[in-house]
C-alpha cells in the first residue's frame, strides 16, 4: 500500500497527536489538521505530531471514485485497502492484535513523544438525505445516518475526567465563536429531531458531546471531531475545515492549559 506519511514537531510544549483521514471520505478533517498544524509549527516551542492521511489507500480511492460520482457519500473508501478499519488493529499487553500496517504511525507517534492526548478529526454524512435515499444503512451505522452537526466525542482512561472535561468545554466554548457553525448546528439538531426524535445527547454550548471511559484507548485522553462534511463542497466546504483546526488549536491550547496547571 501507500505509505502514511506523518510529521514529529518536537518543542517544550505538552506533547499532542493530530491525525486526520482514518477514514477516507471524511475529507474536512485531512485540511483542518493541516491548517492547524501550520499554525502550531509556528509557534517555537510547539511539540506535536500529525499525520493528516492515516489512510493513504481510501483516500486514492475517494479521488478516483469522485472524479465520476462526486455527490456520493463513497462509504466504500472509509476503509483500508485490506476492507477494515484501521482503529480496530491495536497492540495489547500481551502483543498486537496482527499485523498494525498504517496503524502503527500511531504506536509511533506516541513513541516518540509520550502524548496524553490525541486529536482524531472525523467527518460523516452531511445532510439528512445522505443516506436515507441511497438504499442502505450500513449495519451499525445507524446512529449516523442523520446529521447532529459538528459534534464531539471524548473518551478517557479511569481518573482523567476532570481533566478531559476541561479539555471538552474550553473547545466547545471556542467552537461557539463561530457564528455559521452554531446555525448550522442548531438548523442541523433540529431537522435531527425532525427526523429521529429527542436528540439524546449530553449538549455544551450547542454541541452534542459524547463522554466515555475507556481504560483500553491509547493514549489516555481522545477527542474525536466529527463535522457533517460528506459531499460538501465550497463554502460548506470552507466551514467545515475552519471548524476542525479551531477545534485542535483550542484543544492544543487548553491542553497545554490543562496539564501546567494553568487552566
Amino acid at each position: 500500500g501507500r505509505p502514511v506519511l506523518a510529521r514529529h514537531r518536537q518543542g517544550s510544549d505538552h506533547p499532542v497527536m493530530i491525525s486526520g483521514g482514518q477514514h477516507a471520505n471524511e475529507v474536512s478533517g485531512v485540511a483542518g489538521a493541516i491548517r492547524a498544524a501550520a499554525l502550531l509549527a509556528a509557534r517555537p516551542t510547539a511539540h506535536f505530531t500529525i499525520a493528516p492521511v492515516e489512510n493513504p489507500d481510501g483516500y486514492a480511492m475517494h479521488r478516483r471514485l469522485t472524479r465520476s460520482q462526486p455527490d456520493h457519500m463513497h462509504h466504500a473508501a472509509r476503509y483500508t485497502a485490506l476492507g477494515d478499519d484501521l482503529e480496530y488493529r491495536r497492540q495489547t499487553g500481551r502483543g498486537q492484535i496482527g499485523p498494525l500496517y498504517e496503524a502503527a504511525i500511531r504506536v509511533e507517534a506516541r513513541a516518540r513523544t509520550g502524548a496524553d492526548l490525541h486529536l482524531n478529526l472525523h467527518g460523516y454524512p452531511s445532510h439528512e438525505w445522505t443516506r436515507p435515499l441511497t438504499g442502505y444503512v450500513p449495519r451499525g451505522f445507524e446512529m449516523w445516518t442523520v446529521p447532529k452537526g459538528f459534534f464531539l466525542i471524548l473518551r478517557h482512561h479511569p481518573g482523567w475526567e476532570d481533566r478531559a472535561r476541561r479539555l471538552l468545554t474550553r473547545v466547545t466554548a471556542e467552537l461557539a465563536h463561530l457564528p455559521e457553525l452554531a446555525a448550522l448546528n442548531a438548523r442541523q439538531i433540529a431537522l435531527y429531531e425532525i427526523h429521529a426524535g429527542r436528540l439524546g445527547f449530553e449538549m455544551i454550548d450547542g454541541f452534542p458531546c459524547m463522554v466515555s471511559e475507556q481504560p483500553a484507548q491509547v493514549p489516555v485522553v481522545t477527542l474525536i471531531t466529527e463535522y457533517p462534511d460528506e459531499t460538501v463542497y465550497g463554502a460548506a466546504f470552507r466551514l467545515a475545515h475552519e471548524a476542525q483546526s479551531r477545534a485542535v488549536l483550542a484543544a492544543y491550547d487548553a491542553w497545554q492549559a490543562i496539564m501546567t496547571g494553568t487552566d
